[in-house]
């Protein structure tokens, strides 16, 4: 179904399950390496408008009769999805992920603590020189200080050009302080808006009360985005390309002189034709 008024989108899948689940998804495609859609993902679930308490999300995880909690950032998308057996807790879950995508604080401070900061290397001493700190920061530092990691994302990097998919979604750790806060929240208000949704419930509960949930306290505060926000098609090879590339090894983890290599192939567009790469993959 689709929303007259901001085009949100809502797919419903009709069970007998007894769980139920929800889920609210944005497209996210990356335009640098700088992690912004995994930072975002950090700072909405630090409190909202409605929840305003420093993590509302990990509250809830000691409080609710959830089967299932969680929020994700994958290479083109963000994804915010819950499930539990209890109608009553169905319904707080739904309305504590809408304020926290939709409303979030986004406090600088929040920013600081998810994303980089400096920090004296020695906190005692303030001539021991400065560091990079932050949640994602920290994250994407182990991430890709992984031989196995490091490899897939150059792998992709260097295959998909002049596409979202070239980027680390995640962030790369050299690039995640050229990201400043007015980006992020810029970001916000570009990407997490209803025009950019899709709405996924999964049970056998009636949907037509999120709907109507949905009209009430979030999609009729919008209008309609006209800007489409899309994955980017790739540069296709007119042959074929080699790369040489070089990492660290892997601290305690067999030989350090170590090698890999890989063979890749660019296929058809995902634009184009989605059946057919839904069936390659």
């Amino acid at each position: 179904m689709e929303h007259q008024k901001t085009g949100a989108k809502y797919y419903h899948l009709d069970s007998e399950e007894l769980n139920n689940a929800f889920g609210i998804h944005f497209t996210t495609p990356p335009y640098d390496n700088t992690g912004v859609f995994h930072i975002l993902e950090h700072l909405s679930l630090c409190g909202s408008r409605k929840y305003q308490i420093r993590d509302p999300f990990m509250n809830m995880l000691k409080r609710s009769l959830n089967t299932f909690m969680n929020a994700w950032t994958g290479s083109d998308f963000t994804m915010y999805p819950f499930s539990t057996q209890n109608f009553k807790d169905y319904k707080n879950l739904m309305d504590v992920y809408l304020d926290a995508v939709y409303n979030p604080n986004l406090n600088y401070f929040d920013f600081l603590q998810e994303a980089w900061r400096h920090e004296f290397l020695d906190q005692a001493n303030k001539n021991s020189g400065l560091i990079y700190k932050g949640v994602v920061f920290n994250e994407m530092k182990g991430d890709m200080g992984r031989q196995d990691s490091f490899f897939l994302h150059k792998l992709q990097s260097n295959l998909f050009m002049k596409s979202s998919y070239n980027f680390n979604s995640g962030g790369d750790p050299k690039h995640i302080p050229e990201l400043k806060y007015e980006d992020l929240v810029q970001a916000h208000k570009k990407y997490y808006h209803p025009t950019n949704t899709k709405f996924i419930s999964y049970g056998d509960l009636n949907f037509l009360e999120n709907l109507e949930l949905l009209d009430e306290t979030v999609l009729n505060n919008y209008e309609k985005n006209p800007e489409k926000i899309y994955v980017p098609s790739s540069l296709r090879l007119e042959k074929p390309k080699e790369i040489i590339d070089y990492y660290m090894p892997e601290f305690g983890v067999g030989e350090e002189d170590v090698s890999k290599f890989a063979i890749s192939f660019l296929c058809q567009d995902i634009n184009e034709n989605p059946y057919e790469t839904f069936k390659m993959y």
